[in-house]
């Protein structure tokens, strides 16, 4: 056989070359983008985990004082606290649509007011009408220390249908489903009471007059919880925009209308023997909104950590005293703060 030429050799591979990068082209295309192929992209699962520090607003907690904490009311506001959340959003195997789910837990720091305060009182008795000119005297001397503390926390749940919008860079999640919401709060005070003095008089079995030491303690003891559950619609949406290479731009917002049930507990104990117990409960209609912000960074296609600010608004959820008629009202919850979340797609 005689031997090829350079030109037709140089001819033959690079006509191979043409034919294998048709194939290739041509079976890549088949797998992503020809409808009667018969290829269906898998079902994607996204799961997130967030860390966050959470403050507490919307209004004071106030209790009635006990003795030396002051008065009328003690007003304790929630303190920041750690916030943990976690959720997934499943998307239908080659479908606009997705199943979302997520959990909050948050917990505030501890709220205290303390006080001690002293005083001395004195008393008089007439002993008799043998002894009027010999009455007798107590001075006793008080000291009083008490504290007020306060603590909150807050559960939220999201089960949610999402469907996906726009094009391109712009789409985005709308999503509608149920919100179940449970914020508590509980305030404790205690007291205790030291009486110190002496009693002087006069002792007709010795024709003199006598001094004789005094001394006395209580404590009192006082909790308060009110509880918040609601349970109703809401409506969201979510997003991400692109800003640079592997930076993007997250939101999301949601609105609900929350069914809900509040409950307000009294337990008040005194070493004397004084006791007492109350409770109260109303139902009514709750207004909740939510927004988060988040800068984010795809370190790979399908991993992602994101830092942001959100919020989570709750009117007149919580019951509490009013200050100013002593009778009971209702105020706002509002958390909010900074997170950090890693989000993985699979």
């Amino acid at each position: 056989m005689p031997p090829i030429e350079p030109s037709l050799r140089a001819s033959l591979l690079t006509g191979a070359s043409a034919i294998a990068m048709s194939v290739s082209a041509s079976g890549a295309y088949a797998q992503t983008t020809t409808p009667n192929s018969g290829f269906v992209p898998p079902p994607t699962i996204t799961f997130w985990l967030e860390g966050a520090l959470s403050y507490t607003g919307g209004g004071n907690y106030n209790v009635p004082s006990l003795p030396g904490l002051g008065a009328p009311f003690t007003s304790l506001n929630a303190r920041s606290g750690p916030e943990v959340a976690f959720g997934f959003d499943y998307q239908f195997q080659n479908q606009p649509w997705h199943l979302v789910f997520d959990f909050r837990y948050g917990r505030s720091g501890t709220s205290t007011a303390n006080s001690a305060s002293t005083s001395t009182s004195t008393t008089t008795t007439n002993q008799g009408p043998q002894f009027s000119s010999f009455p007798s005297t107590t001075t006793t001397n008080n000291s009083t220390t008490a504290q007020a503390t306060e603590r909150e926390r807050h559960l939220v749940a999201d089960f949610m249908a999402g469907r996906d919008l726009g094009m391109g860079t712009n789409a985005y999640q709308v999503q509608f489903g149920v919100r179940i919401a449970d914020l508590r709060a509980s305030a404790t005070e205690a007291s205790a009471t030291n009486s110190n003095g002496q009693r002087t008089f006069y002792s007709g079995g010795c024709t003199c007059v006598v001094t004789q030491p005094t001394s006395s303690s209580s404590t009192s003891y006082a909790s308060w919880n009110s509880e918040f559950f609601g349970v109703g619609p809401r409506v969201a949406v979510a997003g991400s925009v692109p800003i640079r290479g592997s930076w993007y731009f997250d939101y999301g917002a949601g609105v609900a209308g929350l069914l809900a049930n509040r409950t307000f507990n009294v337990n008040v104990w005194n070493s004397t023997g004084t006791f007492f117990l109350a409770s109260n409960a109303s139902d009514g209609f709750v207004f909740n909104s939510d927004a988060m912000l988040a800068l984010s960074y795809h370190f790979t296609p399908n991993y992602k950590f994101s830092v942001g600010i959100r919020e989570d608004f709750y009117a007149n959820a919580l019951t509490t005293y009013n200050v100013s008629t002593g009778g009971l009202n209702n105020v706002n919850r509002i958390y909010w703060g900074p997170f950090a979340r890693l989000t993985g797609s699979f």
